[in-house]
């Protein structure tokens, strides 16, 4: 049953993502149940879940730690991978967009409420270092242990939200649909983002960027 859970909702993400930005870049999709500390980790056209999830280690929790893992790793599908980025020193490129993807799933699939009960999966996450206004565009080893998960996984995603209320929505939307086009295959950077962002909105994103990023 978990097992059917999961594929049911990659393939409602891939088919969702592919939608919002571009289409899945290959034919299959594969998910591997492993041994792993994290819940998931990516891989082109393939991802690891951690086998705890599937054997209901998370009680009644299971099912929404399954799917927003499953979603998450999907996203990365383009968000690391078509879009490819340096993971190391610039981890929000991917992380931050994946998480807000995920958010945008939620919305799409099934709507506000949904889009709420994950938006605060993602405050908990800014809460555990107290909604610090970290930036979140820095290297990973220059954050500590908990201020990396709940940055790069937490802040970020509303840097996006931000973004998106920066710019008005019809322009976000067509805003990452040419990102992902522009930078498909390539490696995308912050600047890039930014300069790209700036061209379809018109505007000097330099404020909101020192606000959240730099």
């Amino acid at each position: 049953k978990m097992s059917q859970a999961a594929l049911a909702s990659a393939a409602r993400a891939l088919e969702t993502f592919g939608q919002l930005y571009a289409p899945y870049p290959y034919t299959e999709f594969d998910i591997v149940i492993t041994p792993t500390l994290a819940l998931g980790i990516e891989y082109p056209g393939a991802t690891a879940i951690a086998d705890r999830i599937l054997l209901g280690e998370y009680g009644d929790q299971t099912a929404v730690y399954l799917e927003s893992t499953v979603v998450h790793e999907v996203a990365h599908q383009w968000f690391y991978n078509l879009v490819g980025n340096d993971q190391l020193d610039q981890p929000w490129l991917d992380e931050s967009l994946a998480q807000f993807a995920t958010w945008q799933y939620y919305e799409t699939n099934f709507g506000a409420g949904a889009a709420a009960g994950f938006e605060q999966a993602l405050r908990a996450r800014w809460e555990r270092v107290d909604n610090a206004a970290i930036p979140i565009g820095k290297p990973v080893a220059a954050y500590s242990g908990i201020e990396y998960g709940a940055i790069v996984y937490g802040r970020g995603a509303f840097f996006f939200e931000a973004l998106k209320n920066e710019m008005g929505a019809e322009s976000f939307d067509a805003f990452l649909k040419d990102y992902t086009a522009t930078f498909s295959w390539e490696i995308a950077t912050t600047e890039r983002l930014k300069s790209l962002a700036e061209k379809h909105c018109g505007c000097d994103l330099t404020p909101l960027f020192n606000e959240w990023v730099y």
